[in-house]
């Protein structure tokens, strides 16, 4: 998997296929909206899917895609969020390919990113929330920074 890129709150689903379908030429029904158990294994391959959180969650509505939705936009994962933030005015956290399961690269709604540590207990129970930025987010100014230290690979 190539892109899993988690938003704040849910993108009106046929909205998200609109967006999809005029910046990036990708039928609506390739975009699979729905929980992957309910997909029936039959259907076909679709260049994205959007699952939602479990119904107890807030956070964790989710754009997942591989190697044909990079193909098709163009952009890398970090790329996409920042499209999808700004577009919807909602804040998005991708991966930020270190091997903390806490830290994050957080979207703004105005597209600007930075890494992030997050709360592991609110997250297991589906809500996003920022302890703290590890480096200045511009459209997040209320979110205090505090750098990574060195021997924590910063």
């Amino acid at each position: 998997m190539i892109y899993q890129i988690q938003f704040e709150r849910e993108i009106p689903p046929a909205a998200l296929r609109t967006f999809l379908k005029e910046s990036y030429g990708i039928a609506p029904e390739a975009v699979y909206v729905g929980r992957i158990a309910d997909r029936s294994p039959d259907d076909p391959r679709p260049v994205a899917m959007f699952t939602p959180p479990d119904d107890d969650e807030q956070f964790g509505w989710t754009l997942i895609g591989d190697t044909e939705l990079a193909d098709v936009t163009g952009q890398g994962e970090l790329d996409l969020a920042i499209a999808l933030a700004r577009a919807f005015r909602v804040r998005a956290v991708v991966d930020d390919g270190s091997v903390y399961p806490d830290r994050w690269l957080l979207v703004s709604t105005d597209g600007s990113s930075g890494r992030v540590l997050t709360d592991e207990d609110a997250a297991a129970v589906g809500y996003l929330r920022i302890v703290h930025a590890l480096e200045p987010i511009s459209g997040e100014p209320q979110i205090p920074v505090v750098p990574a230290p060195d021997w924590a690979g910063g």
